[in-house]
């Protein structure tokens, strides 16, 4: 029996150390995908916003107007 009882013993050991390493996997996935997401939104609003200078600046500018000095 003691050989069983140290082979269960070793099997919880190592299930022990599994479970732990799973939490820790997941906690790192999930700051992760929170990283991510805050990502997305600040590339979608430089995205809009580089979108939003291009328009302004295509508004600006009208091709058939003379320079200034003319």
């Amino acid at each position: 029996m003691a050989v069983s009882s140290n082979r269960i013993e070793s099997l919880e050991t190592k299930i022990a150390y599994l479970e732990d390493t799973v939490q820790t996997l997941n906690d790192i996935v999930s700051s992760q995908q929170k990283d991510i997401e805050k990502l997305r939104v600040s590339c979608k609003y430089l995205v809009d916003q580089q979108k939003g200078l291009a328009e302004m600046i295509e508004g600006d500018a009208d091709p058939d107007e003379r320079p200034p000095h003319y």
